[in-house]
């Protein structure tokens, strides 16, 4: 018996300090922080959508693929990086 609660507390505690479950930012507070990042670009683009199949997160990141169509009915493909642990985007960049 007391090895089966040591086991349950150890893993409560690796569970605990696991640092996914230490960040403060959720994937969808980490999305909106990109889409106002990408919406307040020069010119303001019309419409800035993720693709969320391509939603990725790491120990340290969340990675959103946006597709932004601008004013003039342009469009790319943007790569939008959040840091888990400044709750700040890091970089944009275009997809490849």
């Amino acid at each position: 018996m007391t090895r089966l609660s040591s086991l349950i507390i150890l893993s409560a505690a690796a569970v605990a300090l696991a640092s996914p479950a230490l960040a403060k930012i959720s994937v969808q507070g980490a999305e909106t922080l990109c889409k106002t990042h990408l919406s307040k670009q020069e010119p303001a683009p019309k419409s800035v959508k993720v693709d969320k199949e391509s939603t990725r997160a790491n120990g340290d990141t969340f990675s959103y693929m946006f597709k932004v169509k601008n004013a003039d009915d342009s469009s790319a493909k943007l790569v939008c990086v959040v840091d888990r642990g400044t709750e700040q985007v890091s970089s944009v960049t275009p997809a490849n």
